[in-house]
């Protein structure tokens, strides 16, 4: 599966609309990345700049969201989507380094040096850098 970059810049808006929560398998239990690194999966409405429509995506990390509570303003760093099929169905994907919460002023800016600490990075299919 490619996972193909989003360009954050053309989406404005971007709100959590449901509050981090682990992202599970079928029996309740935590998924975990090829790297050992639970999963997390945070509800973020986007719209894209000059629309109206806004539209929820569901977004997975492999760092926990701190901070990000529901209506609050996020922002997020290094967001993929990616195309799924299994057993006659399929979808979207999207994952990101990070989301972290962004300051209301700057809420309609996707800007992530705009607002906030910087988040922890983590290289390409590899853990989150502290550094």
């Amino acid at each position: 599966m490619n996972s193909i970059p989003v360009d954050l810049s053309r989406l404005v808006g971007l709100l959590c609309v449901a509050a981090p929560e682990p992202k599970t398998d079928l029996d309740g239990e935590q998924r975990k990345d090829r790297d050992g690194n639970h999963l997390w999966l945070t509800g973020i409405a986007v719209r894209r700049a000059g629309t109206r429509k806004a539209s929820v995506i569901d977004v997975q990390t492999s760092v926990k969201p701190e901070g990000i509570t529901e209506g609050s303003p996020v922002g997020v760093t290094e967001l993929d989507v990616s195309a799924w099929e299994m057993e006659g169905r399929h979808g979207l994907s999207y994952k990101a380094a990070s989301i972290f919460p962004k300051r209301p002023g700057n809420a309609g800016s996707s800007s992530a040096q705009a607002s906030a600490p910087a988040p922890p990075q983590r290289e390409r299919g590899g853990k989150a850098n502290q550094s």
